[in-house]
């Protein structure tokens, strides 16, 4: 079916450049830059705003989660409207942004009738895969502040390609200040808007051992063909690994310059500058160095308590606004520092059966801030025995009984998600080779990206909140 043949006039696109305005007023930053900003202004028919979108995913969002919103502001700017419907448009249209301009000077019906909204075909089905990111890591639950706004900025021109000067970037911070977030948001946000494109995601670690299985079985060539002619954008995280191993090095550098040469995207992250990376090749050294650095510093009051107030209100949570205001004074460190006080602030709100009030608030951010207990092997362990009623010594025995067997892979994954242990020092605290360990992250891994394994995902998630309140709660 054609685009619709709408009557636009120079007053209506007027109105819909106020009623932009004021949306970008009302929403977040982020929310208005994916979901608003790509809209373009149709028109106006019988009462109803027609908006074009890129997919049926940005429709099914904008119903969801922002139409509400939207029908508010439109009360006020275009009382005459009482609906909105949305269209699939072809995604080669000139920017939104010049919509109005072109529909004020008068575009041609034949000009109309070109513009053939994009129909999902059996082929985009075909391609469609669960996201192997994590659905909370987008740029609409990411909290812009001075300290990271550069960060913000260049990732989100990675992911909407709008900027030509920006083809590859190094997140740079300490750990738990927003690095895995951005990158994780770059993903999310480029294969549901182009489910087409290929994103790699991948830490330094995992390809190094993904680089030395393919050496052992010879199979470089599917490889070399992964990341580099079947890429469009590559996620590389945690780049300080790759100190010292010159022959991974080697390979990446060649990855990254034939990326760049044929166009496509890279984003990097870190913990240390190139230059201060030890045992790093100075070939790759300077790559790293020549693209746009984008530093990630720890956050300000201000951004502490936009932080504290953005995941409040998506748990859904009421928090007095001086306990929250305490909470940002009081806690300076990372981002997880943060979540986990609130974490441990609801949940000790929950179990004495108290209210959230500046008592609490002190008492928990106490125990953040001077006992909070470390997350290590011990206590993974500890949590899976408990969560699938096995001994410990059930745990590190050879037994391959079933529930053993699964409670050993998931304490494996988990391990590695939340503590900086090696796979070898893993595996001897479960008397176990690093390759059993490698084995056993990667089953669980591919469980969870595939998504057809609700059990271990509800294993997962479970563990993974009992892991978080355990350490933010502390003694009472």
């Amino acid at each position: 079916m054609g685009r619709r043949k709408v009557s636009i006039t120079s007053d209506r696109n007027d109105k819909w450049s106020q009623l932009r305005g004021a949306l970008k007023k009302v929403l977040t930053k982020g929310q208005y830059d994916l979901w608003i900003a790509p809209l373009h202004f149709l028109g106006l028919q019988d009462g109803t705003l027609l908006l074009g979108c890129r997919n049926n995913f940005h429709i099914q969002w904008l119903r969801e989660r922002l139409e509400e919103k939207i029908k508010k502001v439109m009360k006020t700017v275009l009382p005459e409207a009482h609906s909105i419907q949305y269209e699939i448009i072809s995604e080669d249209l000139d920017d939104p942004e010049d919509d109005v301009e072109e529909d004020a000077r008068g575009e041609s019906e034949e000009q109309n009738r070109s513009n053939i909204p994009r129909q999902i075909s059996f082929q985009d089905l075909l391609q469609l895969r669960p996201s192997p990111f994590n659905p909370r890591f987008t740029f609409d639950h990411f909290v812009v502040g001075e300290c990271n706004h550069l960060a913000y900025a260049s990732s989100m021109a990675i992911a909407t390609g709008h900027s030509f000067h920006v083809s590859s970037v190094y997140l740079l911070s300490d750990s738990g200040l927003g690095k895995s977030h951005l990158s994780h948001a770059v993903g999310n946000y480029v294969i549901r808007r182009n489910p087409r494109l290929r994103v790699r995601y991948v830490t330094a670690e995992q390809f190094a051992n993904e680089m030395i299985a393919a050496i052992k079985k010879d199979k470089m060539d599917i490889f070399k063909r992964k990341y580099r002619e079947d890429c469009d954008i590559l996620l590389l995280e945690r780049v300080e690994f790759l100190g010292g191993k010159q022959k991974i090095q080697s390979e990446l550098i060649y990855t990254i310059d034939e990326l760049l040469d044929r166009g496509k995207k890279i984003v990097c992250t870190g913990t240390k500058l190139p230059r201060d990376i030890p045992g790093l090749h100075e070939e790759l050294r300077s790559r790293l160095s020549g693209v746009l650095l984008a530093p990630i510093d720890h956050p300000d009051f201000e951004t502490r308590l936009k932080i504290l107030q953005k995941k409040a209100a998506l748990e859904r949570v009421n928090i007095p606004p001086r306990v929250l205001e305490y909470l940002a004074g009081t806690i300076e460190g990372d981002v997880r520092k943060l979540e986990s006080c609130l974490v441990g602030l609801v949940a000790k709100s929950n179990i004495l059966n108290t209210p959230i009030d500046l008592s609490l608030a002190r008492d928990v951010a106490m125990t953040v801030l001077d006992r909070l207990p470390k997350v290590n092997i011990s206590l993974i362990q500890d949590l899976v025995c408990e969560a699938f009623r096995i001994s410990k010594e059930d745990l590190v025995s050879p037994s391959r009984k079933k529930n053993v067997a699964l409670a050993r892979k998931i304490a494996f994954y988990l391990c590695r998600e939340y503590t900086k242990e090696t796979y070898q020092s893993i595996g001897e605290a479960f008397c176990r080779n690093h390759s059993t360990v490698i084995y056993g992250v990667k089953s669980v891994q591919q469980a969870l990206d595939s998504g057809k394994h609700g059990t271990i995902q509800k294993h997962v998630d479970f563990l993974s909140r009992k892991l978080k309140t355990r350490c933010a709660l502390g003694p009472f």
